[in-house]
């Protein structure tokens, strides 16, 4: 009796053993099974192995080596892990290929820029501050269009428009004209319809005029009213105003005196203003202008632009100033020298 209470014992103690044997097995065959099916199911198991012990390494020659000197390249960094370890694997670089032809090109404008363009600019210093003489001459040069270029002058000024004291819009009358035949309309009425005609106006007329108008007629470049009708173009404003052609006293297309003012416009008078950005663009000539004809053109535009500062600019007036034509690149101009030139050639 007494033997067959210690074997009901003895197998009541080792029944638990036996149900914690298998549970730790089933847990380890978990963790570690014995038949991996790829190698990506386990990133992070994995590369733990690929961690470096954490204890210090003794060297066959005795010395004690640190972890850091232990750990050899590990084949990249990783995108999860500050230290490089852990996470999905090394970090992707993309390969590179060489740039040739225009993308390989510094300055990113210049890579939609044409053949020709990409010649001619070699000509001249992008950095360099020219004389006005030599500025002219480049623009001559850079030219290579298959038409006649205009030749432009363009000025960022030190000013704000949005402010009235700092608005800019004048004319000036280019003594050597503009080398191209501007169409001028002329709204007025009685005997000066007449007047208009003989001074050499291609359109002239009154009501009938202002109603083709409305109606879309737009075939001219400038357009001249008499004071004594304003009242009725106001009715034009929002057809005229967006594509510059409304008549304005400060551009000089609104007059009491019809024949001088087609006369100043037939000869090459050019009107000008500032824009948002505080920049005047100004047509001075053609580039077959002779050089003499064109540095005249050009120092009458300063002249006219430094005499018309507006009362509210502060500090300096002039930023920067730059020529060029039509299809060509820019050429920036030395403002000192260039108002130098100015003062001298005035005097």
């Amino acid at each position: 009796m007494a033997m067959a209470t210690a074997a009901a014992a003895s197998s009541s103690l080792l029944a638990p053993a036996a149900t914690t044997t298998s549970s730790s097995a089933a847990h380890n065959a978990l963790l570690f099974p014995s038949s991996v099916p790829s190698l990506r199911a386990y990133p992070r198991l994995l590369l733990a192995f690929r961690r470096p012990a954490a204890a210090a390494v003794a060297d066959p020659q005795g010395a004690v080596l640190d972890e850091e000197e232990v750990v050899i390249d590990q084949g990249g960094r990783y995108d999860d892990d500050d230290e490089g370890y852990g996470g999905r694997g090394p970090a992707f670089t993309p390969p590179t290929r060489p740039r040739t032809g225009k993308a390989a090109l510094p300055l990113k404008r210049d890579r939609t820029r044409s053949k020709r363009f990409l010649e001619i600019q070699k000509l001249r210093e992008s950095k360099k501050e020219y004389d006005v003489p030599t500025a002219i001459s480049l623009m001559k040069q850079m030219s290579s269009a298959k038409f006649v270029e205009s030749a432009e002058a363009h000025f960022r000024m030190n000013l704000d428009p949005k402010y009235n004291d700092q608005q800019l819009r004048a004319t000036v009358n280019l003594p050597k004209g503009t080398g191209q035949s501007v169409k001028i309309a002329v709204l007025t009425q009685g005997e000066k319809i007449d007047q208009a005609r003989a001074a050499g106006a291609d359109i002239v007329g009154g009501d009938d005029l202002i109603e083709q108008i409305k109606g879309g007629f737009m075939e001219f470049d400038k357009l001249i009213a008499s004071p004594d009708m304003m009242p009725k173009v106001a009715s034009l404003g929002k057809i005229l105003g967006p594509r510059g052609l409304m008549p304005n006293p400060k551009a000089g297309t609104v007059s009491p005196n019809i024949t001088q003012a087609i006369d100043e416009f037939k000869k090459g008078k050019v009107e000008y203003r500032v824009d948002k950005s505080g920049i005047v663009h100004i047509p001075f000539g053609k580039v077959d202008f002779p050089e003499e004809d064109l540095i005249a053109n050009f120092m009458a535009v300063v002249r006219s632009v430094e005499r018309n500062k507006p009362s509210g600019a502060k500090g300096i007036y002039w930023k920067t100033a730059y020529l060029c034509s039509s299809m060509g690149p820019s050429i920036k101009l030395n403002i000192k020298e260039m108002l130098d030139y100015g003062t001298d050639s005035s005097d």
